[in-house]
Formats: structure tokens, C-alpha cells, sequence
């Protein structure tokens, strides 16, 4: 039966799940384009711009309150153009509306709303409006005809700080390059993570906190680069305090967003693609250095909720799980004791009350009021408190019927759009695990996605897409990001597959990311291919944020690709992206971790490890190297039959062939190789001049 709306808009037509969640607004929203500047334009109006995303709990807010209110919708219609944007959609549109709201009132975040004219002059900027105005805080009914006021009789003040804002945010995009990145900016970034370290909690500063997972890795690499065990303790601390918190989800498994409170006990609820992925690479360098099966499990435990919740039919992963159902946040994950008592027996509920800090009063307070929730969320409170659920039988039985209740509750919003450069993301994560573990549930996962990013991402000229559709509308052009987690995702892959067409494919997507994004005047990458936005500035983005940037991801890319294709001219690029932001590195080098990464490899050196011989010659040598963490390092397989493929990628390897038609391995440093190694006891030796496990 189809349902009647009593408002429907031009968002309908949209496959966005964020737009379409305002559909049937009464505001008179317009998707991003043409129809609406031009309008805006010939009714010279001002246009209402709000940018979001699907799983935003305080975009739900505003909607309800605001844009679901006929009152603030007439204020709306009859004086603005307003359009609705998915961020995650558009992340180029976000990006410079973002950093024009920073320029205006110091701070951003979604819903970011911004008013602009019709040539995409913004000049009014701020995040979350509710309908009625409170002490401190200005209500749409309020603000809206202020503006409107403005507009009709301040044209010429709001066109002077037009120009100013373009002016300043023109000025933000030009790099201030300086010095390529070196060791005395790694040394001062580890200590700035030292002096804000958190030794009781793990994790830097205090409430809210995120789990930034590449900070860890930055850590972890440069524990392993300068043998400073304390850096690795801190990285490892705070993931052990990140699983054992309740910003993982015990009963259903994956992470949620971030922790309201300094304990990882009390999370923003929403699930996101790329948080898991970001995870999933940080457990599994942390099992590479220690071996901690709370990191192994843990790793498992991110693929399964990947696997069940996230995973579509075609093998590519969805964006995102929503905070909220039945419009309240986190309702579908906390338990009353009620509850807990009604449906788990008392020895049981006793059982998992201990382990998790479960009280009938509730077991954390609400972020907004302070008060008790009476609601309860899981959380360990230490590594003896896993040990005793992990060995317990009755644990898993008991966590089935949780999630078995869970499923019968209402669940939360499933954004479903498929991002390439969050699955390229994913698949870095999965390749990684695969090769860390040799799990080949990883291996086979891995394999599905590559081959869906390869064909359904892509366009018939092989450039990709940032969001693939039904016909050409639907379609987004590829980004920054785009290319460079899909780079990394193959370059990575192709470390488990050992399938040079995975190479070729990632080589073969830098060369279309040079060409289309570099800046050849001042060094690193444009968001926007060239000839590609419909904005009036390109912009360029550095800040590791809740992922790395595409710059930085590029530049470690960049690195490792012209070791292996003896492209010195793309290890100078690599170099050339830390010189390009130096000025804004410089400023707070902690921003920047994952760039940092290309640093730590570039100072140190990288090795280039080359196994000639049969498959099971590979399957020996790739088990070996699984025993050592080195963070810098290129595997290469040179195989007895058809070598050619792998020799056209990487000419020096065409040396490097099987000794007797047995196990070889050359292990090359600084364009330098040392003698072949012929049986397993040498190679081990040679490694444990790293760190093992």
C-alpha cells in the first residue's frame, strides 16, 4: 500500500537516504544544481544551504523540530532557495562550506547551515538552529526573518563580507610550503602525544574522546621505528581500553562513533564504515607488535559486524548505522534491569552483571542532563574481566540471546549508499588482516570487494566514481579520496592475492590521480579532479580528521609505488605533499598523523622483500613474515611461471628469480639487495633483527 504524504519535494527523486529522509518536508527543499542558483538568482533570493548526513542525531533533531514545522517552512519558502546537501555524497561541498564556517564563527559540524548567495558567496554560517529561541541560543523563527531583513536592506555590508570570506578562504587554500617533514617533527609529535596522554583511561585529552585510530598507528610505527616502547604502550593501552569500553558494541560487535565521557563507557551510538576500517587496521598492527589475542579477537569480531550488518548483496559494504530508532539515540543498544531480569535467568544475569557493570539504577547518567538513564550499557572494566568472559562457555551462549532479543527491537536507520572511498578503506583494512593472520575469510571478503571497486566503481574511461547509480544523474565523479583509498586498498591487496593485475590496477590509478589532481605550482592534491567541480574554489585538505586525508594516504602511496615501479620521481611527490602543508604540520603536528606515516617511512627507509619460487615457496615465506612487525616494508612475489607481469611492474625483480628452482628471498634496503636467502632458518634470522612478536 503506497503511502500518502501531505508534503512531498524535489528530494524525492534523490537515491540519497539523507535526502530522501526530508522528502516530505513542507520546506521546498532543492538537491544541489543549477535549478535552485538559477532561481535564487532570478527571485534574487538568498539561498539556505544545510548540509548532513543519514546517521547525524542532531540532523534529526533539526529536521523534527524545524524543517518538519510548517511555520519555520513559510519563513523559509517565502524568503530563501533552500537546498539540501549529503555530505558524504558531496564531500567536496562540504569540505568549503566547513572552512567557511570555521572562517566565520570558529567552529563547525553538521548540521552545518550556511546562507549564501546565488554565485555561492557564503556569508552566514552556524551548525544546529531549534525552532524557538532560548537564553543563548537563536531560534529559526527568529533568525530567519533577521537574515531576510539583512539581505534586503544590508546588500551592500553582507557583498563586502562576502568578498572577505572568499578572500580568506582562497588564502587557506594556498600551501604554505617549507621543509619536507623530518625527524624533528616526529620527535616533537611524539612528544605532544605524550604530554596529553590520558594513562589511566589510554587515549589523549579528556571528554568527548574518539578513537582516531591512525594516532595509534603513528604511535605503534614509531614505538617500532625508535624502539621507544612507552609510545607503543600508549597505543596499545588505549586500544585495549577502546574494545573493553562501551564504545564497542558486546552483544552485536563493531565500534560506535565516539565516547561521550573520558572511560570509552558512554558512545555516541551511530555505527560508521569507515570507523570500523580505521579499527581494523589499528588491531591488527597492534597484534602484529604484541600478539594480545584481545587484539585478534577483536579483529574478528569488527569483520563479523562488517558481515552481518554492513555487507550488500555485491560484496561492497554500506556507509553507516544510525544513533538513533524510535527517535531516541542509542534506544536500540541500552538494557533496563527490567528487562535484563524478564528474559536472562538470575545466575546468568548475576553472571554478566559482574563482568559488565550492569546495576538496576542504570550504569551511566544522560549526556544532556546529567541524570541517572536507568539504562545500562556493556562494559568491561578490565583485561581480567575479558579473560574470564572469553574462557567462559556460557558467555556466548548468553550474548546469542541478547542479540537474539536485540533483533526483535526496532532498528536503527541503515544508510546504504556505497562510498568508493570508504570501501577502499575497508579494503585495506580486510587485506591487511588477511595478511596479518592468514585468515582467508579476510582473504575471500577482500577479494569480493576489489573486484567490485574494479567494475562497479568505475567508469567505461576507468576513472572512478565516488557514488555509482542507477543512470548517469545518479553518478558522482571520483575525489581525492577516492583514488587514494582505492590505491591503497589494491596496493595492500595485492600483498595477499600476490596477483600482479592488482598492482597494475593501483599503479595504473595513480598515473589518473597525478594527472588529474596534483598541483604542479605548490605540490599536493586537489579534492577535485581537474574540470570536475561546480565550485567556485578548488580546495586542498591535509587534516587527518575521523579518517586520513587523501593527501596523506597519497603520500604513502606515492612512496611505496615508486619503490616498487622505480618511479623516483613519485618518492620526490611523496615528499613533496609534507613540504607543501609544512607551514600548517608545523603548527600541530599531532593533526597530521597519518602523513606523518609517509615521514616515518621516509626517514627511515623502506625494505623491498622479493620471494622467487613456487606457491608454496610463498605460502612458507608469507607465514614466516607474519612472526615480525615492519611497518615499512613491500612483498613481492616473483613466481617460476609467467614472471612477466610482475617483471613489467617492477624491472629489478627480473634478477631476482629461484636459486635451484628452491625457496629464494631478497631482501632489498635502499636500492641495495642483500644475498639471496635460501631456507627459512637464514630468513629468520634476518628478521629478528626487527621486532617480533
Amino acid at each position: 500500500m503506497t503511502q500518502s504524504h501531505k508534503f512531498t519535494n524535489r528530494l524525492a527523486q534523490s537515491t540519497s537516504p539523507y535526502l530522501l529522509q526530508h522528502a516530505h518536508n513542507p520546506v521546498d527543499w532543492y538537491p544541489w544544481g543549477e535549478e535552485a542558483f538559477e532561481k535564487a538568482k532570478r527571485e534574487d533570493k538568498p539561498i539556505f544551504l544545510s548540509i548532513g548526513y543519514s546517521t547525524c542525531h542532531w540532523c534529526h533533531v533539526m529536521a523534527h523540530e524545524s524543517f518538519e514545522d510548517e511555520e519555520v517552512a513559510r519563513l523559509l519558502n517565502e524568503d530563501f532557495i533552500a537546498i539540501k546537501v549529503d555530505r558524504e555524497e558531496r564531500p567536496d561541498i562540504d569540505q568549503l562550506y566547513m572552512s567557511a564556517a570555521t572562517s566565520i564563527i570558529g567552529r563547525g559540524g553538521w548540521p552545518l547551515t550556511i546562507v549564501m548567495a546565488a554565485d555561492k558567496r557564503p556569508f552566514f554560517a552556524g551548525t544546529y538552529f531549534p525552532k524557538e529561541s532560548s537564553p543563548g541560543r537563536v531560534g529559526m523563527l527568529d533568525l530567519l526573518p533577521r537574515i531576510s531583513s539583512a539581505w534586503k536592506t544590508q546588500r551592500r555590508e553582507i557583498s563586502s563580507d562576502m568578498d572577505q570570506i572568499m578572500a580568506l578562504l582562497k588564502q587557506q587554500n594556498e600551501s604554505a610550503s617549507g621543509d619536507v617533514p623530518g625527524l624533528e617533527l616526529l620527535e616533537r609529535s611524539a612528544k605532544e602525544y605524550r604530554n596529553n596522554y590520558d594513562q589511566l583511561n589510554g587515549g589523549f585529552g579528556s571528554a568527548p574522546k574518539f578513537p582516531s585510530p591512525h594516532n595509534l598507528v603513528f604511535l605503534l610505527r614509531e614505538g617500532q621505528r625508535t624502539g621507544n616502547t612507552e609510545l607503543t604502550e600508549m597505543a596499545l593501552h588505549t586500544l585495549t581500553q577502546i574494545r573493553l569500553g562501551g564504545i564497542f558494541d558486546h552483544i552485536g560487535f563493531g565500534f560506535h562513533r565516539y565516547s561521550t565521557d573520558s572511560r570509552w563507557h558512554v558512545p555516541h551510538f551511530e555505527k560508521m564504515l569507515y570507523d570500523q576500517a580505521n579499527l581494523m587496521l589499528a588491531y591488527t598492527e597492534a597484534w602484529e607488535v604484541s600478539g594480545n589475542p584481545l587484539f585478534k579477537q577483536t579483529i574478528d569480531e569488527i569483520f563479523l559486524y562488517l558481515s552481518d550488518k554492513l555487507k550488500s548483496p555485491g560484496g561492497a559494504y554500506y556507509s553507516a548505522e544510525d544513533a538513533d530508532s524510535e527517535g531516541e539515540e542509542g534506544k536500540f543498544y541500552v538494557w533496563s534491569w527490567e528487562e535484563l531480569e524478564k528474559e536472562i535467568e538470575g545466575g546468568q544475569l548475576t553472571f554478566i552483571a559482574e563482568a559488565f557493570g550492569l546495576k538496576p539504577a542504570g550504569n551511566f547518567t544522560d549526556e544532556a542532563s546529567g541524570q541517572a538513564s536507568a539504562a545500562n550499557i556493556l562494559h568491561l572494566e578490565s583485561e581480567n574481566a575479558f579473560r574470564e568472559i572469553a574462557q567462559s562457555p556460557k558467555w556466548e551462549q548468553l550474548r546469542l540471546e541478547l542479540y537474539r532479543i536485540r533483533e526483535g527491537r526496532v532498528h536503527p536507520g541503515l544508510d546504504n549508499k556505497i562510498l568508493c572511498d570508504w570501501n577502499g578503506f575497508v579494503l585495506s583494512a580486510l587485506s591487511r588482516a588477511a595478511q596479518a593472520t592468514g585468515d582467508s575469510r579476510y582473504a575471500d571478503a577482500a577479494k569480493e570487494l576489489a573486484g567490485y571497486l574494479l567494475s562497479e566503481m568505475s567508469t567505461e574511461d576507468g576513472k572512478l566514481l565516488h557514488k555509482t547509480g542507477n543512470n548517469d544523474s545518479d553518478k558522482i565523479a571520483g575525489f581525492l579520496d577516492d583514488y587514494s583509498y582505492t590505491i591503497q586498498g589494491l596496493r595492500n591487496y595485492y600483498e595477499v592475492s600476490f596477483e600482479p593485475k592488482y598492482l597494475e590496477e593501483a599503479i595504473r590509478l595513480q598515473k589518473i590521480q597525478l594527472d588529474q589532481f596534483w598541483d604542479e605550482d605548490q605540490g599536493g592534491f586537489f579534492f577535485s579532479a581537474e574540470g570536475e567541480t561546480d565550485l567556485l574554489i578548488r580546495q586542498k585538505e591535509i587534516y587527518d580528521g575521523a579518517m586520513p586525508s587523501g593527501n596523506s594516504i597519497a603520500a604513502l602511496n606515492l612512496y611505496f609505488l615508486g619503490r616498487i615501479s622505480e618511479s623516483k620521481a613519485w618518492e620526490l611527490k611523496s615528499s613533496r605533499i609534507g613540504a607543501a602543508f609544512s607551514a600548517q604540520i608545523q603548527r600541530s603536528p599531532r593533526g597530521f598523523s597519518a602523513l606523518l606515516q609517509s615521514t616515518q617511512v621516509q626517514v627511515s627507509g623502506s625494505k623491498e622483500i622479493v620471494i622467487a619460487g613456487s606457491e608454496k615457496d610463498l605460502h612458507a615465506v608469507t607465514n614466516a613474515l607474519r612472526n615480525y612487525y615492519n611497518p615499512f616494508t613491500s612483498i613481492l612475489y616473483h613466481p617460476e611461471s609467467d614472471p612477466e607481469q610482475i617483471e613489467r611492474i617492477s624491472d629489478f625483480t627480473r634478477y631476482q628469480k629461484s636459486i635451484d628452482g628452491g625457496l629464494t628471498v631478497y631482501i632489498c634496503e635502499d636500492y641495495v639487495c642483500q644475498q639471496p636467502l635460501t631456507d627459512l632458518d637464514k630468513l629468520n634470522t634476518v628478521l629478528k633483527q626487527g621486532t617480533g612478536k
